[in-house]
């Protein structure tokens, strides 16, 4: 098969997504709250009234600080007027805000591929989007890996979430563009991928740590090459000079790597991070607890913090607490290596049924058997070895 002849699936034939939300009458709520703040001379202004997928987010501006304490120690009659246990109040933003997660809906990653943000992401000659949530206005996050080539992710409900970035690259890329290296600590978790022919699987951390070493050498070639050519960055070479794949690869669990060698773990992984942004190698880092992270971390100015186990994980990836509390339904904190304040997001589910659609879509193009045979890549130059 002639890779130009690709033709990419239809995310709108494949993916589940909402043709509309669920909308819930707000005034009775406000009404209460009015009479609360009232009855305890609490003088505020009530600006803020949002419903997104899985949260209500009410947020008042205290005229004083008297206020504001006053605002915060009415938790328990919130819980009683929203009638849930989960309700939460805290101070950002010269805010106090009350946010109440009693809606149910899920946001599908096809919410987030179909709202027409991803299009025009792609419509830039080197945009790389991949999907990173929904916020409580129900825009859609992406993290373009033209412009910020890396990213850390951490938290429970991590591969859940790499499979949203995996779709979002397969639905948009052709393998003439990508070629992706996963590595899980399960290798079931990436098996969907495994006959997908720019897709490589492994579950081993000793290949794992080689094939990161066999990146810095194509990194060196690969600024050689741009050199020779007097080219800038990998899509000046494409434009001007041939092709050079992007290659993504997607640790799924770091603590796995670290534990063969702490150092040289981090090493391979902060040189690439640092190193490789402007030839088209990017990596993805992830790993459960954000702890192992503190060596690597500030290489890795974009991150994703999912629900983590204490306020210490929070610490290490968002500069503050927060994250130990995100509810289920892959709600995250997102940074976005600027100096804005992290942004509350709920991920994009994607179903087993959806995936092995995908897959097959993919698969329609390499109709010939013999055609589904994988060229030689890195990984199979490491294994030849």
């Amino acid at each position: 098969m002639n890779n130009k002849d690709f033709v990419l699936p239809l995310t709108k034939d494949l993916l589940k997504y909402h043709t509309r939300w669920n909308e819930r009458s707000l005034k009775p709520y406000t009404d209460e709250l009015f009479d609360l703040w009232a009855e305890n001379g609490i003088d505020g202004l009530l600006d803020t009234q949002l419903q997104g997928p899985t949260l209500t987010r009410f947020g008042i501006i205290p005229d004083d600080r008297r206020s504001a304490d006053r605002i915060i120690g009415l938790l328990p009659t919130y819980k009683a007027i929203f009638n849930r246990n989960d309700v939460q109040v805290y101070r950002a933003d010269g805010h106090i805000y009350i946010d109440v997660p009693w809606q149910t809906d899920q946001v599908y990653l096809g919410d987030i591929l179909t709202d027409g943000e991803f299009d025009r992401e792609l419509s830039t000659p080197q945009g790389i989007p991949i999907a990173i949530g929904m916020d409580i206005y129900r825009q859609s996050y992406f993290e373009d890996l033209s412009q910020t080539p890396h990213l850390l992710v951490a938290g429970l409900g991590r591969t859940a979430f790499l499979h949203g970035i995996i779709i979002s690259l397969l639905l948009s890329h052709t393998p003439e563009e990508i070629e992706l290296y996963l590595c899980g600590q399960r290798r079931s978790e990436f098996s969907r991928y495994s006959e997908i022919p720019y897709c490589q699987i492994s579950s081993d951390p000793a290949e794992e740590l080689e094939l990161l070493e066999d990146l810095q050498a194509e990194v060196d070639r690969r600024y050689t090459a741009l050199f020779e050519s007097r080219c800038r960055t990998i899509y000046d070479f494409n434009r001007r000079a041939g092709l050079m794949k992007h290659l993504i690869v997607i640790i799924e669990e770091y603590s796995n790597l670290a534990a063969h060698g702490k150092k040289r773990t981090a090493s391979l992984v902060t040189n690439l991070a640092e190193m490789s942004s402007a030839c088209g190698i990017h990596v993805i880092v992830c790993s459960e607890k954000s702890v192992y992270f503190r060596d690597i971390r500030n290489s890795f100015p974009s991150r994703v913090c999912l629900r983590t186990d204490s306020i210490a994980d929070s610490y290490v990836m968002i500069d503050r607490k927060g994250a130990e509390k995100l509810g289920k339904k892959g709600m995250l904190y997102y940074v976005d290596g600027t100096s804005q304040p992290p942004y509350l997001l709920q991920s994009g589910i994607v179903s087993v049924k959806e995936i092995r659609a995908v897959v097959s879509a993919i698969l329609d193009n390499f109709e010939d058997p013999s055609a589904r045979v994988k060229e030689p890549t890195l990984w199979e130059k490491l294994f030849a070895r």
